[in-house]
């Protein structure tokens, strides 16, 4: 998983994904403040010690469900009915879901946490 992180003209803080993982950039730049990424790792670290078998958290655009191995982040705007469309149309919703491992989202966090703070 690619990523990268940048401040836009005004310098508001941005997070850019790879193909797949598009949805991670966005949860991140719209949600994900520096209390946010600590609480997460430190759930992170309860899954890796074996302390649960699962996390759930919704936010105001994308649930993120951790498991002991991984992770999935979906948006809310994935609950489309494909019923609704012209037929041979596809709905488009490669940005609005993404998975990693655990241990990819901890290096993430950490790394926008750092950025985000600077």
């Amino acid at each position: 998983m690619d990523f990268e992180f940048f401040r836009d003209l005004t310098g508001v803080c941005r997070a850019r994904f790879s193909m797949g993982h598009e949805a991670f950039g966005q949860w991140l730049t719209d949600e994900v403040t520096p209390a946010e990424v600590s609480a997460l790792l430190a759930q992170i670290r309860r899954l890796e010690a074996r302390q649960g078998e699962e996390f759930r958290k919704v936010y105001a655009e994308f649930t993120l469900l951790l498991g002991r191995d991984d992770v999935e982040l979906a948006a809310h705007s994935l609950a489309f009915e494909g019923d609704q469309l012209e037929e041979g149309m596809a709905y488009y919703d490669d940005e609005l879901f993404a998975g990693c491992g655990l241990d990819d989202l901890a290096r993430v966090l950490e790394q926008w946490r750092e950025f985000i703070k600077a």
